[in-house]
């Protein structure tokens, strides 16, 4: 098959590179200061504007995860996972990469046997999507009510633990490479290595006198 460079679905999926790359940044802020927030307050240094700063991680977190799984609507191109999966059933039949493919569908629990690539990738992003309703939904209403909106009565609302904002990230990575790597032909971002914003933030609390910095949730 013809590699998509250049086409819609090329383009939706650099834009929803562009959406994990600030979530990446989002869940460093708010992991950073939630695991140094003893320290930080203990010291007494900025701890209203870390805080401030940690809250704001909060919100763009819910909105970010939801927009990387909201569903392509009439009318309205979406540079969502939905959205690249809309283009691709009308661009590609199948993948330049089987390995990679099956690799992704196999990982997370899709169809074993199958005829038809696209529609078993389809089948196991709606199978990720039906496993994480629940949490996908409480991202929603702290979306829909408080960062988005500000509904009367509505208190901040729990969001689900880090480790499932970890589990939403990495899915949404995945989706993207494989885009990348199995039909679109070129190599996707490594985000692993774009932490800018992490490592700044650690220099900062260093310079503010923090030692034995802890950067990853236990």
């Amino acid at each position: 098959m013809h590699k998509l460079i250049d086409t819609p679905m090329d383009e939706k999926n650099i834009g929803l590179g562009k959406l994990l790359y600030e979530l990446r940044q989002d869940l460093d802020i708010y992991c950073l200061i939630s695991v140094n927030a003893g320290e930080i307050n203990k010291r007494r240094i900025a701890k209203s504007f870390f805080e401030h700063v940690q809250r704001l991680a909060r919100s763009s977190i819910a909105l970010n995860i939801c927009k990387i799984f909201e569903e392509q609507k009439r009318g309205y191109e979406l540079n969502s996972i939905p959205g690249v999966l809309h283009h691709l059933h009308a661009e590609a039949s199948t993948s330049s990469d089987d390995f990679k493919l099956r690799d992704f569908i196999r990982r997370y629990h899709g169809p074993s046997d199958f005829e038809s690539p696209i529609s078993a990738l389809q089948s196991t992003i709606d199978g990720f999507r039906d496993q994480h309703k629940v949490e996908l939904d409480r991202f929603k209403t702290v979306r829909d009510k408080r960062a988005a909106h500000s509904e009367y009565g509505f208190a901040d609302g729990t969001l689900p633990s880090y480790g499932v904002m970890e589990d939403f990230f990495d899915f949404g990575v995945d989706f993207y490479g494989l885009m990348h790597a199995a039909f679109i032909g070129v190599v996707p971002y490594d985000f692993k290595t774009g932490r800018k914003v992490k490592v700044s933030l650690k220099r900062l609390l260093q310079k503010l006198g923090l030692e034995a910095i802890k950067t990853e949730m236990k």
